[in-house]
């Protein structure tokens, strides 16, 4: 988990839209960690000293992967792209799997 910043709203705000590349691999890197062990949630950032943390649930998987899809395709990163798409693919499949032994 990455500890962010937290000295004033704006510090933080600049740190993440300068990164936003980073922060996107990042937050693909950790969902596809927590597909494969099949979390619930993936614990993505922890904000300075305090007990504050982000996470993103199972559930949020794909819209978050969609987010870093559009950026990666408007930023020409056709590889990250790529690896996000197949994820995107992977979890969606699984989310359909899911949800039909749940209605069974």
């Amino acid at each position: 988990m990455i500890t962010l910043p937290t000295t004033s709203l704006g510090t933080l705000k600049k740190f993440l839209t300068t990164h936003r590349d980073l922060m996107f691999r990042y937050i693909v890197t950790e969902i596809s960690k927590g597909v494969e062990t099949k979390s619930d949630r993936v614990d993505l950032f922890k904000f300075g000293e305090t007990s504050y943390i982000a996470a993103c649930r199972q559930d949020e998987y794909g819209m978050m992967l969609e987010q870093a899809l559009s950026f990666f395709i408007e930023k020409e990163m056709y590889e990250d792209a790529a690896k996000c798409r197949d994820l995107l693919t992977k979890v969606k499949v699984e989310d359909i799997i899911r949800k039909s032994q749940i209605e069974k």
